[in-house]
């Protein structure tokens, strides 16, 4: 007598590809057909989903070289104490949605006491609602002169796909940061200003290659005087621009690091 096949848990993330019906009545692993190259040299062509090593979720970055990024704080959940969190909307140049990013934080108090150092993740979704993309961070008690802990995100893409990681390095006058792959492999470092106040001026982050190649920036905005002192706590805005021609992975990951650096120094 046919055993049922025991069904396996579902992951946080949303299902990218299911077998078809046929092979769930047949109780049968399914097969991937391999086609011939449309060279026509014979030689068999690997499967549609592994011909790229782009994340397909991630796609909307592809042609893009800028991004606009506004953090809303949820001012009810605050004043009702359910918990300090922001909700960000990435767009383009063109005032174009591209991702919505909401955060979730594990205790209601950690927002009121940790302030912008405290644990979180932030789910990155589409504007079909589908997450693209899961940010995880650990509470780190970071400061610059005595650092007691380091900062550190790990950077996720279904299903549960690690694609790379941030890591800030010590150092006592400017902020640096390492933008690491899957495999520990450095692909940019981000090297902040001496003095990251943002009072009357734009605030910059340089991103470059291990070798010094410039690849972008990311950018803190100055509002006015008036959006300091009054609206800074709940509406703010940075912009991230990076080469066009980078992978969308990377594109993600630089997106995750300038949410990084937005919490570290003007998440009040």
């Amino acid at each position: 007598m046919m055993q049922a096949t025991p069904i396996p848990p579902q992951s946080t993330f949303p299902e990218v590809v299911k077998p078809t019906p046929e092979a769930a009545e047949s109780h049968e692993e399914p097969t991937l057909t391999i086609q011939e190259d449309e060279r026509g040299d014979g030689s068999p062509a690997p499967p549609k989903d592994l011909q790229s090593p782009q994340v397909p979720l991630l796609n909307d970055l592809l042609p893009l070289d800028r991004l606009q990024v506004t953090k809303r704080l949820r001012v009810r959940n605050v004043l009702f104490l359910r918990g300090k969190k922001n909700r960000f909307f990435v767009k383009n140049t063109d005032q174009t949605l591209i991702y919505t990013i909401e955060e979730e934080n594990s205790s209601w108090w950690v927002g009121y006491f940790c302030y912008g150092l405290r644990p979180l993740e932030l789910r990155v979704m589409n504007e079909q609602g589908i997450e693209v993309m899961r940010v995880h961070r650990p509470y780190s008690c970071t400061a610059r002169m005595f650092p007691c802990q380091l900062q550190h995100l790990q950077i996720y893409s279904p299903p549960e796909q690690l694609i790379g990681s941030v890591e800030q390095q010590w150092a006592v006058l400017r902020p640096i940061y390492k933008i690491k792959n899957s495999d520990g492999e450095t692909l940019f470092r981000i090297t902040g200003p001496y003095v990251t106040l943002s009072c009357f001026r734009d605030v910059h982050f340089q991103i470059v290659r291990p070798d010094g190649t410039a690849v972008g920036s990311t950018c803190r905005h100055w509002q006015g005087l008036a959006h300091a002192l009054i609206f800074a706590p709940v509406s703010d805005k940075f912009g991230l621009n990076f080469d066009q021609n980078i992978s969308v992975e990377e594109k993600g990951l630089l997106l995750a690091a300038a949410l990084l650096m937005d919490y570290m120094y003007y998440d009040a």
